[in-house]
């Protein structure tokens, strides 16, 4: 990995640290209480930092997701200025925040998959049945044969 690659992935993971400090320790706002941060991301000039967020508990509504996100985009100047000292950058990046919609993509394939795995087992025994079934058909034709083969 090149150094700016480096560099990116090592400022995110510094600005999500103090981010979380910053959220947990001085942020008085109830809709944030229960926000943590997935991910921090930056650009490749570092002048924006992609900040993901999801609500842990309470409710996950589009509308209080809409609620968390106008709170956090309310206080990330000030989040942004507090970042400052810790950074020592000339210019700090801009905060962009967006919710982590990840964990309902999870929770939805996971229906899908569910969902082919009960139709792959109805499949299966029906064609369990099925060849049960040519078996005994099988079987009595075999048996009537043999009987009328007895008698002749």
């Amino acid at each position: 990995m090149d150094q700016s690659g480096i560099r990116t992935k090592r400022l995110g993971g510094t600005i999500r640290k103090h981010l979380s400090e910053l959220l947990a320790r001085e942020v008085l706002d109830p809709r944030l209480a229960a926000l943590a941060i997935e991910r921090v991301e930056m650009t490749g000039d570092l002048s924006i930092a992609n900040v993901t967020v999801r609500v842990m508990y309470g409710s996950d509504s589009p509308e209080a997701r809409a609620a968390v996100l106008k709170a956090a985009r309310a206080i990330a100047p000030g989040l942004r200025a507090a970042l400052a000292p810790v950074l020592k950058m000339k210019r700090v990046p801009e905060l962009k925040f967006h919710y982590d919609t990840g964990v309902e993509h999870k929770k939805r394939i996971d229906e899908v998959l569910a969902e082919i795995e009960r139709e792959n087992a109805e499949r299966e025994n029906a064609e369990r049945d099925n060849a049960e079934r040519d078996n005994a058909e099988r079987d009595n034709a075999e048996r009537e044969n043999a009987e009328r083969d007895k008698d002749e």
